[in-house]
């Protein structure tokens, strides 16, 4: 049934169309280049020139080329001024025969993409040519794609791995900051006012958000750079960067939330640091490059009601445990925040399946949206226990024996949920399903 409603929602929603702008893209994809993939040249060129689907930024870019000889030179590249998603290298191929290319860059979603494409050079070019200073040669962790002729655009060149230890980061460390959020809004909340903050797991569960997320920052940093070094020049063009900001903002405002509750003691500023963290974390990955105005909001709201739902089952986990509280008045508070968090995370994730995959064959056809499919089950396995929870326990939850049943079905929403907040860190990092058909028109569209 959720299945259904979920094809129903994606098809009434307005489509997306491929005139809309480079944000329809959901990595940076390169377009076209001169010299062209595959041409033959009469002379050597003297310069290089890649356009992309995004805007990219030059120093976080590598474009390295393979001449006959089979010595590989790293190009300095810039932005070209007039065109901030082209980037231009001078290049030296002053011997004929066969050259690769292979670029590194990151899209505007913070991901990094990487390709290949040839070119064949008949005969030497015999003018002088000036060169752009190179660097040392490292070699590109983008996939091996080649780059078809500008009059027929390919599919996006996107990474051909999935970077696991940075998944695992941002998911663990998400949904720790979530779960301890959540905690502190119960607390904030409860009738018995700031006393019954659970500062003690709340404060643990900050804490360990926050280290990960600052090792996620780095491993996110190790994973985009063309080097694998973090040089000054380097650290200046993240920080220089929209997804450079946002990451580094992100780590702050987690931090900034550890201080106010460890130290300051200051709950409710600690939520809302905390809750500052989980907006701009809404504006970090694919909502960042694919129709931002709808998918940065939505994913905060996912977030957030995240937050509140399973602060909420651990809220009732720690009270069933006191006998100085009104757990029946709290748990029927928490089915209340818990049925309006459901209806949010539902609506903000249609939006997203929507904008994030092309068609409802996505779903089982593409590895997102096999992750995406797992979350939908992970979600209908979640509502059946809170309606469980909600039309047959609730009502008798005045019986104390009643507790040990409903304790038992909340720490089994509590692993579901975590289960699933661990397979968002993995789709914020696995690329989503993209239309040939749409880049070939943007392409096309790009070169007249």
């Amino acid at each position: 049934m959720k299945q259904i409603l979920l094809f129903a929602c994606f098809m009434l929603i307005s489509p997306v169309t491929a005139n809309g702008g480079a944000n329809e893209f959901f990595h940076a994809a390169l377009l076209h280049s001169t010299p062209a993939a595959n041409s033959h040249l009469a002379r050597a060129p003297d310069s290089l020139r890649l356009v992309f689907s995004e805007g990219v930024v030059a120093d976080l870019s590598q474009v390295s080329l393979v001449g006959p000889a089979g010595k590989a030179v790293v190009l300095r590249v810039a932005n070209d001024p007039h065109d901030v998603h082209a980037l231009i290298g001078a290049i030296d191929a002053a011997l004929p025969g066969r050259y690769r290319v292979t670029w590194h860059v990151v899209s505007a979603d913070g991901h990094p993409v990487g390709g290949t494409f040839e070119f064949t050079v008949e005969s030497a070019r015999n003018e002088a040519t000036t060169k752009l200073p190179a660097t040392g040669v490292t070699p590109s962790r983008g996939s091996d794609t080649v780059i078809a002729s500008p009059t027929v655009p390919p599919a996006p060149a996107q990474s051909s791995s999935t970077p696991v230890l940075a998944s695992l980061l941002r998911g663990v460390g998400l949904g720790a900051m979530m779960a301890g959020l959540g905690l502190l809004f119960f607390g904030a909340t409860a009738r018995t006012g700031q006393a019954r903050v659970p500062g003690s797991l709340a404060t643990r569960l900050i804490a360990f958000g926050s280290v990960l997320l600052v090792a996620h920052l780095l491993a996110w940093l190790r994973n985009i750079s063309p080097s694998g070094a973090f040089d000054s020049g380097f650290v200046a063009s993240v920080l220089g960067s929209t997804p450079g900001r946002a990451e580094m903002l992100r780590v702050a405002l987690a931090l900034l939330a550890l201080w106010a509750v460890a130290l300051a003691r200051r709950s409710v500023l600690a939520l809302i640091l905390g809750s500052a963290c989980l907006i701009v974390s809404g504006a970090i990955g694919h909502p960042a490059g694919i129709q931002p105005l709808w998918t940065i909001p939505s994913k905060a709201i996912h977030l957030l009601s995240g937050s509140a739902w399973l602060g909420g089952l651990l809220w009732l986990v720690t009270d069933a445990r006191r006998e100085d509280v009104d757990f029946p008045a709290e748990a029927r508070r928490v089915s209340k925040i818990a049925l309006i968090s459901v209806v949010l995370i539902l609506l903000s994730g249609v939006i997203q399946i929507r904008f994030f995959l092309r068609e409802p064959g996505d779903l089982i056809h593409s590895d997102y949206g096999e992750l995406a499919s797992l979350k939908i089950l992970g979600l209908l396995i979640l509502i059946g226990l809170g309606a469980f929870n909600r039309y047959l326990l609730l009502p008798v939850v005045d019986d104390s024996a009643t507790r040990p049943a409903l304790s038992r079905t909340v720490r089994q929403e509590v692993a579901i949920i975590t289960a699933l907040i661990i397979i968002g860190g993995f789709l914020a990092y696995v690329a989503t399903p993209s239309s040939a058909r749409d880049q070939a028109t943007m392409a096309m569209d790009r070169a007249r």
